[in-house]
């Protein structure tokens, strides 16, 4: 088996906090975790858990631009597809605001890469 420098952080993250990735979520959400807890931990994102349906910009404690403070819309099916296919653009539309910005790069997410991920965030309660 063979890991990359990225892959042995994030290995390094999951033992340390205790979190254990089981088969059925051995999916693309794994890069989830590079940058997000899938509890209320904030890290370099906010904590994913309780993500499906909350409003946009509103996790407790993660400092957030104005504009997604200041977002009119959910964490839904049809705005996470948007967000996981390419975050930098979507940022933009969702927000109405042509200067947001997020640290989260395009992923391309589509299809049932997609669907995987998202079904997985609605399990984060």
């Amino acid at each position: 088996m063979h890991i990359k420098a990225g892959g042995i952080a994030i290995i390094t993250l999951l033992l340390s906090t205790g979190f254990q990735i089981s088969d059925a979520q051995a999916g693309p959400e794994k890069r989830c975790l590079a940058c997000h807890s899938f509890a209320d931990k904030n890290n370099m994102g906010p904590g994913l858990k309780g993500v499906f349906g909350r409003k946009a910009g509103t996790h407790p404690g993660f400092e957030y631009s104005e504009s997604l403070k200041n977002a009119d819309w959910v964490w839904n099916e049809e705005n996470l597809r948007k967000w996981l296919y390419d975050a930098p653009s979507s940022i933009k539309e969702l927000t109405g605001d042509d200067k947001a910005k997020t640290e989260m790069p395009k992923y391309k997410y589509k299809g049932e890469k997609a669907d995987k991920t998202i079904n997985f965030l609605k399990t984060l309660k």
